[in-house]
């Protein structure tokens, strides 16, 4: 192997878009060995497999595509795609490999391409189940064969082993379904004789972009040796810092210290995290990485509950504001005398989001309602067919708009619609039935994973290389300094939290996880909080209105001096009733925690 081993990645996820400038000074720089990209993610919710969607668009793709193609064509550069089109689903391989079979004849581009899909049926998952080797991955019940069988969509996540029997055949491009976000780039090192402990915690940071940096970025370098990493970010305004890296490790994962995966669990507690001379590069080592006794792969499936149809609208009237949840009530039942199926299953709901009045966090919220001026609301109906949810629809907000009230003065209309049609059709509802694992023995890591090969061979004759960057754009990486690093000036006083913290954030850790973090930027700041025990499950009940069975992580991380606290989710994402898919916006509540003066 080479002495090291340099991986580009342009951004966290095909399709988002990246700098092209960033993406080529990345490539003359450092002439990587590969360039790698993750493409998956269950962030959207279900109804990517639930209604064959890809993440993004088609021309985004095209976009992102491109300069990565040029590259891997001009340079001889391989590239790793994993977790096609989001879901990963073998139908999105196919349309993604078409994507980039395009963009190669377009350019006159001759190259191979591996393609690494899926072949996992539902009786051999039925029969993991009746063996007990299927178990739960995270607060979710046993897995049953009806719910296999009522999976519209099932995808598994590949481990390493697939992309690196796939680098065997020597391809200039590997395409894949879904795959463990990391696995890509732990296996393309490990190809290369980089240890595993090594590989797996580039690949657990690598595979969000440059999120790691300060400020957070896009493109980013790792410059693998065979028992540590460095980072690189490709924009010259940003920097790595040891706390930056070390943090991310927090960044939707349910613990930061144990990182499980397929085969084994990486284990942080003895990582390093050294600032180099240039003050932007950090190189990381230290990690383990310690095998399982059984193979595992997670599998992710939704089921079809039916289809949306939604209308919003605003209310200003204060009479009307000051009664809201009695009339809502009063709507609601009306509405189920005219159609009796309403709320007696899962099958047939309304759901109300009044804006202005917890519709963020729901049975989370602990804040008393607050007086305001105006609301708005969406109505959420889901039933069996499309026309019938849009006929409860529509009766719900024609009752909404002429439904008498107490003290009514305004009796033309009560809710304000900003569009029409007034109702909106918002097809199928999805939700995760299955995030399951399921044991795998060495043979089916690979066998259940099989490779074509597909061969491009355009009749014309590609333009010579161009030059990428211009001399202005070259000078701008020599000159730009990175954005300067402030720290917070913590007051010594009793202060909220929002005060004290660099970072406070919450984030889905899958879709049924919900991962709250608080950050510090000094060690006098985060010794502070810890010795004054403000961060209790006492204290997270009380702030989330949650029961002690469903805080699943309540830790502190020096490394990154940070706390980390993980909670069930009281639904599941992007189901019916949802309010937050991403689950970005749960934080509120850790601001304004009081800390004791020092």
């Amino acid at each position: 192997m080479a002495s090291t081993i340099n991986i580009l990645t342009p951004n966290a996820m095909l399709g988002y878009g990246y700098r092209r400038d960033h993406f080529w000074y990345g490539v003359d720089t450092y002439s990587p060995h590969a360039i790698i990209v993750d493409s998956g993610s269950t962030d959207g919710g279900p109804y990517k497999l639930g209604m064959n969607r890809m993440t993004c668009g088609r021309d985004a793709y095209v976009r992102d595509l491109t300069p990565i193609l040029e590259a891997c064509y001009y340079r001889k550069i391989q590239v790793l795609i994993s977790s096609a089109g989001g879901d990963g689903s073998n139908s999105h391989v196919d349309e993604l490999l078409g994507i980039v079979k395009e963009i190669l004849v377009a350019n006159n581009f001759s190259l191979r391409i591996a393609t690494i899909k899926q072949e996992i049926s539902r009786s051999f998952i039925k029969q993991r189940i009746t063996d007990g080797k299927c178990s739960p991955c995270g607060p979710v019940e046993d897995l049953t064969t009806d719910e296999v069988d009522a999976a519209v969509e099932i995808v598994a996540q590949m481990g390493a082993e697939p992309f690196m029997e796939a680098l065997k055949l020597s391809p200039d491009i590997i395409i894949s379904g879904r795959a463990y976000d990391p696995a890509p780039f732990a296996a393309f090192c490990m190809n290369n004789g980089i240890e595993a402990p090594v590989a797996w915690h580039m690949g657990k940071i690598l595979e969000c972009g440059g999120i790691c940096a300060v400020p957070k970025g896009r493109s980013m370098i790792a410059k693998m040796s065979k028992s540590s990493f460095e980072l690189i970010p490709l924009s010259p305004l940003e920097r790595c810092t040891p706390l930056s890296v070390a943090a991310h490790s927090l960044y939707e994962k349910t613990r930061p210290d144990r990182l499980p995966g397929p085969g084994g669990a990486l284990i942080l507690d003895n990582a390093s995290y050294m600032q180099l001379e240039d003050d932007r590069t950090i190189r990381v080592s230290g990690s383990r990485f310690v095998p399982t006794p059984v193979y595992q792969i997670k599998l992710e499936g939704v089921r079809q509950l039916g289809y949306r149809t939604i209308f919003i609208g605003g209310v200003r009237d204060p009479i009307l504001i000051s009664q809201i949840d009695d009339y809502l009530e009063k709507v609601r039942d009306y509405s189920k005398g005219l159609f009796p199926e309403l709320d007696t299953s899962e099958k047939c709901r309304l759901i109300y989001h009044v804006y202005g009045k917890n519709a963020v966090m729901g049975p989370l919220e602990k804040q008393c309602t607050p007086d305001v001026h105006e609301l708005g609301i969406m109505g959420e109906v889901v039933a069996e067919t499309q026309e019938r949810s849009h006929a409860i629809a529509n009766n719900v907000r024609t009752s909404l708009l002429h439904m008498p009230y107490e003290g009514q003065l305004a009796t033309t209309g009560n809710f304000a619609s900003p569009l029409s049609p007034h109702e909106q059709a918002a097809g199928g509802v999805f939700k995760f039935n299955i995030y399951h694992l399921i044991d795998l023995s060495e043979n089916e890591q690979i066998s259940l994973f099989p490779i074509s090969l597909h061969e491009v061979k355009s009749e014309g004759k590609a333009k010579p290389e161009p030059t990428w960057l211009t001399n202005d754009e070259l000078l701008v990486f020599k000159t730009t300094k990175p954005v300067a690093m402030s720290k917070i000036s913590v007051p010594k006083i009793a202060a909220p939290m929002k005060q004290i913290a660099k970072i406070i954030r919450s984030k889905n850790s899958g879709p049924f996880e919900l991962t709250l973090d608080i950050m510090f930027d000094q060690r006098e700041a985060f010794e502070r909080v810890r010795r004054a025990d403000v961060l209790t499950n006492s204290v997270i009940r009380d702030l989330y209105q949650v029961k002690d069975e469903h805080i699943i992580t309540n830790m502190y991380f020096e490394p990154a001096l940070a706390w980390k606290c993980t909670l069930k989710r009281p639904w599941a994402q992007g189901s019916v009733g949802e309010r937050d898919t991403l689950g970005t916006q749960q934080h509120a509540p850790l601001l304004d925690i009081v800390v004791p003066a020092l």
